[in-house]
């Protein structure tokens, strides 16, 4: 119970802080926040819950076999209920500042794609290699924090960038996501968390 408490809370403080950075960082400074609040986050909760914060990452890592079968579903309704409260706090208080609605932006969706696809793939196979090195690895944190940074400044303006089907739902709620730009967002992530599992199982199974 206390890992779906953990994913509860650690996704919904991700799409609440990433809500927010969206609305009010400094122009071209929202990635370097979404990335230190992966890594605070990912420190905060891998001893309890494995810090994935994010359903691409749990499938990921139930097909490396890192996660059982039967917590998989009750990791995505956590991911999911934090992903719906996160947002709809931080609407709450993007209105309550007085700043303007939240602007709609769409991406054509074959190029939304295959971003999403390919941060994701980055995402998770940094995620699931810095995870096997130790078992308090000090490291994870930081990397893969940065590959959300770097990933999201190479792909965010072919994409939302989320690479985290809980965080485009965030997004949408409060209106900074096309709900059109959902779709592709969830196919391409799960497709670049089955093509990073995949690669990771071909690196490492012989050492399993």
């Amino acid at each position: 119970m206390k890992q779906y408490l953990m994913e509860g809370i650690g996704t919904f403080l991700l799409v609440f802080l990433v809500v927010l950075i969206s609305n009010n960082a400094p122009a071209g400074q929202a990635p370097l926040a979404y990335g230190a609040a992966v890594a605070g986050l990912l420190y905060a909760g891998r001893h309890i819950s494995g810090a994935h914060f994010n359903p691409a990452i749990s499938l990921a890592m139930l097909i490396r076999g890192g996660l059982e079968r039967w917590d998989f579903p009750y990791y995505l309704v956590a991911q999911v209920v934090g992903s719906v409260f996160g947002a709809v706090l931080a609407v709450f208080l993007i209105r309550c500042g007085g700043t303007a609605e939240v602007v709609l932006q769409q991406h054509d969706t074959v190029c939304s794609f295959f971003a999403e696809t390919a941060g994701a793939f980055a995402l998770i196979f940094v995620f699931l290699n810095t995870g096997r090195v130790t078992e308090n690895n000090a490291h994870q944190g930081i990397a893969v924090g940065f590959t959300v940074l770097a990933a999201v400044y190479a792909l965010g303006n072919i994409a939302p960038a989320t690479f985290n089907p809980a965080l485009a739902l965030g997004m949408a709620i409060v209106g900074k996501m096309a709900w059109g730009d959902i779709w592709a967002g969830l196919l391409g992530t799960t497709v670049g968390a089955a093509a990073a599992a995949s690669a990771y199982r071909l690196l490492h199974d012989h050492e399993e």
